[in-house]
């Protein structure tokens, strides 16, 4: 019995491992980059879109795998960690055994980006290349960008801005320099959604602030400290709100429509939670509102979806 109260007979270890439970957030960018496509051009390649969110969601469970192994390995997750348990450190799975899962989720991840490099060409070849190092590189290498305080900004770059716009490019095949200003929806949803990927790493980072201060690593929750990286994720998570509304009322030419409500109506719902993430202490108790900022991102992508399908 662990001190979560499992059994170890009783988990799955490869579960443990791949951590569905963060896959809708890895498919939230994709949704919204599909919904912009539709919007931009009327239609979308449908195999190219399964094949998109197929390939993120291998690059999410790879950074998993990834993450598991080397803190694992590294003595960063141990028995003592407040969050859910990690299967390396707790001995569920051999390193070995992991670290053949995450080359091998990366080689897949490699494969379903072909037919999307024949699609894309060389943006997409640049966004698959930086994706898959950084999937590796977050956790693994000789300096891991998480240990550097870099965590945020690479969460809100490739779970934002990168993977909602390479999405939408997969569809239309048009430049950047050819959207016309940064109120276009790609460039707004994008922005949101990175935001709150950051604010789903802040969370995390802030959870376990004393557990990585006390092995050495370096995260923007140990650097700035406890109260301080609070209202950064406050900051995040209005800025996200702003800019998703934003979006909303854009698309219907900045006209009120009751059903632009559905975008801040999804951020309400979960109001006592957002609440509880600024009063409760770190540790074990932000575990709710860290599982909470996840399914809030994949339902963000949903109901901004839905309100632009059936906006003018």
């Amino acid at each position: 019995m662990n001190q979560y109260g499992e059994s170890k007979k009783t988990i799955n270890p490869w579960i443990i491992a791949i951590r569905p439970k963060t896959l809708p957030a890895g498919a939230a960018p994709v949704i919204l980059g599909l919904t912009c496509a539709y919007k931009e051009i009327g239609l979308l390649d449908i195999p190219i879109a399964i094949i998109t969110l197929f390939c993120a969601l291998c690059l999410q469970i790879s950074s998993n795998l990834i993450n598991d192994y080397y803190d694992g390995i590294s003595g960063i997750d141990d028995g003592d960690r407040l969050g859910p348990p990690r299967a390396v450190a707790l001995g569920y799975l051999r390193p070995d055994q992991v670290k053949t899962a995450f080359r091998g989720t990366l080689l897949i991840s490699f494969l379903l980006g072909i037919p999307l490099i024949i699609k894309g060409g060389f943006i997409i070849a640049v966004i698959g290349v930086l994706s898959l190092f950084f999937a590796w590189a977050y956790t693994g290498g000789p300096f891991p960008l998480s240990r550097l305080g870099l965590g945020e900004i690479f969460a809100f770059l490739f779970f934002g801005p990168i993977a909602v716009y390479g999405t939408w490019y997969l569809q239309t095949l048009i430049l950047f320099k050819e959207i016309n200003d940064f109120s276009n929806p790609v460039v707004l949803l994008g922005s949101a959604t990175g935001l709150l990927s950051a604010t789903l790493m802040g969370v995390n980072n802030l959870r376990d602030r004393k557990n990585d201060k006390s092995c050495g690593k370096n995260t923007l929750a140990t650097l700035l400290g406890s109260k301080v990286m609070r209202g950064l994720i406050f900051l995040f998570m209005m800025t996200s709100q702003f800019l998703g509304y934003k979006t909303l009322l854009q698309a219907f030419n900045g006209a009120f429509h009751i059903i632009t409500l559905l975008g801040p109506l999804s951020f309400f719902i979960f109001f006592k939670v957002w609440k509880g993430l600024f009063t409760k202490t770190d540790g074990k108790d932000l575990n709710e509102s860290l599982a909470t900022v996840g399914k809030y991102l994949f339902l963000f992508s949903l109901s901004h979806s839905f309100v632009l399908i059936f906006s003018p």
